[in-house]
């Protein structure tokens, strides 16, 4: 899936600027480059894939996604989810102890429930959605693709937002219209002359 798109990553950025995760200022320099990059590559028309942690309002994810549609991109979501605070707080130590950068405990526990809250919003407007739980071994939980659910493996696992998947009304209503459209090609068709690489 990203063979020809560019990541774009702050603290990728943050490493190559020198900075310190410690400092607030370096961590905000960082972001701001992030977000530079991120709107020059959808200006002109490259692929790209970025690590979010969904944290705060979510506003900043959702006008990205919508400014990636209104270029003709498709968005695609792979969520990895983990079951509580205190697992998210033990692998960014894991993460330390090896070398990487740390997060304070309390901004861990901040962000892991505003994940939460944030994810229905973005794979509401995500084309394609893949939801994966790391908690003890990789596990593939959920797809979606074109409001089509190909997987949903939600109800084991209870700490992932259940409110992500479009009630099964509202599925074959999305299925009917499709088999009743046959004329209007999904984004990705050849014939398409827009180009949607994934993001």
């Amino acid at each position: 899936m990203f063979d020809k798109t560019k990541r774009i990553n702050a603290d990728e950025i943050l490493r190559q600027m020198g900075g310190d995760w410690h400092k607030d200022s370096d961590n905000l320099k960082a972001m701001k480059e992030e977000i530079k990059q991120l709107h020059y590559a959808l200006d002109h028309q490259q692929s790209i894939h970025v690590e979010t942690t969904l944290a705060g309002r979510g506003k900043a994810q959702l006008n990205l996604i919508d400014k990636a549609h209104k270029n003709g991109f498709e968005v695609a979501l792979l969520y990895v989810a983990l079951r509580d605070e205190n697992l998210a707080i033990q692998r960014v130590n894991e993460r330390v102890q090896k070398g990487g950068h740390g997060v304070p405990v309390a901004t861990i526990k901040k962000r892991y429930q505003q994940s939460k809250h944030n994810l229905p919003l973005v794979a509401f407007k995500s084309d394609k959605v893949m939801i994966y739980d790391n908690s003890e071994k990789f596990t593939f939980v959920y797809a979606r693709e074109k409001g089509q659910v190909f997987k949903n493996d939600l109800r084991y696992f209870p700490w992932i937002n259940q409110n992500i998947t479009y009630p099964e009304k509202v599925q074959k209503q999305l299925q009917n219209n499709a088999d009743q459209n046959p004329e209007v090609k999904p984004k990705n068709d050849p014939e398409n002359k827009n180009d949607r690489p994934s993001y």
